[in-house]
């Protein structure tokens, strides 16, 4: 009799054991695959694709609330902070032998599985508002993208108001006016070259700051690109023999030499950019917003909006929009289809942080703290 009693309490805490241990160890199995190194791929992928969404949310929307006259505002992620919790409990009661079939419960378990995430914002205001937002972009910074391979007429047609004397036209409510059609001539000329890499940009350090030299290169260009090259020159009122000119700001160059640029600052770079936004017609008679004029119509403009933006009162097939927001009852979105809308879009978001020049604020960080 000694001996069954034993051995039923032997079987009973190996029992116990095993019930107690399994959930703890499930727990564990289960934790190990999320945090420590294992979580790095998976979560700076999520953060990464998230941070990168918001951002084109954000910029499609203030675009969005600029024709409507409404202010924009920008806010930055600062710092992300993931912490993982993971605990477990468990205890055994060596229930007394009675000799009754029933055994009160002998084991319990416990655990918890718990993210918390934090993320910083900080809102685009007072100097570094200014300097983003309200200051001319540098004609080095646009000159910068052109090298970089975006092209110089889709550039130049939102990011300067005028080049030697030969002004933009501009669909802005505050400074509406028609350019001179030897501007977008100009361009059309400097996009050929362009795409025969028969001009560059040099960026010298000068004691008052940098200066870019445009070059016209003189070798390797066949004759129907250096008489291209010569026109463009001729129409911009410079050196025709001459091969580098001085990049300046402002709107009238100091001798043949020099390429006097005038740009336009992000507000007013945004404010062309939103005249691509589909506004519901209820809205334009109402007079909520100010009309523009189609692309096309009129050789003093550009001859297409640099991002088509639409809008419908459903939200959007997520398989159809690359980016969608909802404003005043409405959902406005960038077609995934339209190529050359989506590259403008990564153009004002390249444009945006290249011209941040305010206080050096820490990029967005990812921090994982172990449990």
């Amino acid at each position: 009799m000694l001996k069954i009693y034993l051995l039923c309490i032997a079987q009973n805490r190996r029992i116990i054991g095993l019930l107690l241990l399994t959930p703890l160890l499930l727990l564990q199995v289960g934790c190990a695959a999320k945090v420590g190194p294992r979580s790095l791929a998976h979560d700076r992928f999520d953060y990464s694709s998230a941070i990168t969404r918001s951002w084109k949310e954000q910029m499609l929307l203030n675009m969005v609330k600029l024709r409507y006259m409404d202010p924009p505002m920008f806010l930055d992620v600062q710092q992300v902070v993931q912490q993982y919790t993971r605990e477990g409990t468990g205890s055994i009661f060596a229930p007394g032998w009675t000799g009754n079939s029933a055994i009160s419960p002998a084991a319990t378990a416990a655990g918890r599985w718990a993210e918390s995430p934090t993320i910083t914002y900080a809102p685009v205001s007072g100097e570094k508002f200014t300097k983003s937002l309200l200051l001319p972009v540098s004609p080095v910074d646009l000159f910068s993208l052109v090298e970089a391979g975006w092209p110089i007429d889709s550039v130049f047609e939102v990011g300067v108001r005028s080049v030697n004397g030969l002004h933009a036209g501009s669909r802005t409510e505050m400074l509406r006016r028609s350019g001179d059609a030897d501007f977008y001539r100009v361009l059309g000329m400097l996009r050929e070259l362009q795409a025969s890499d028969s001009f560059g940009i040099r960026v010298e350090q000068a004691k008052d700051g940098t200066n870019g030299i445009m070059v016209f290169r003189a070798h390797h260009v066949d004759g129907e690109m250096a008489a291209t090259a010569k026109k463009a020159r001729e129409l911009l009122g410079l050196n025709p023999e001459a091969q580098e000119f001085k990049l300046a700001f402002g709107t009238v160059p100091e001798n043949d030499k020099e390429i006097a640029m005038l740009t336009r600052s992000m507000i007013e770079i945004l404010g062309e950019a939103s005249a691509g936004v589909e506004i519901p017609a209820s809205d334009v008679e109402e007079g909520r917003v100010s009309k523009v004029v189609a692309p096309g119509s009129t050789p003093e403009l550009p001859a297409k909006f640099l991002i088509r933006v639409h809008s419908s009162t459903s939200k959007p097939d997520a398989k159809e929009a690359f980016v969608a927001i909802p404003y005043r009852n409405y959902w406005f979105w960038v077609d995934d289809r339209d190529v050359s809308s989506k590259r403008g879009l990564g153009f004002l978001m390249i444009l945006f942080t290249l011209v941040e020049s305010g206080p050096a604020a820490a990029p967005p960080v990812l921090s994982l703290s172990k449990p």
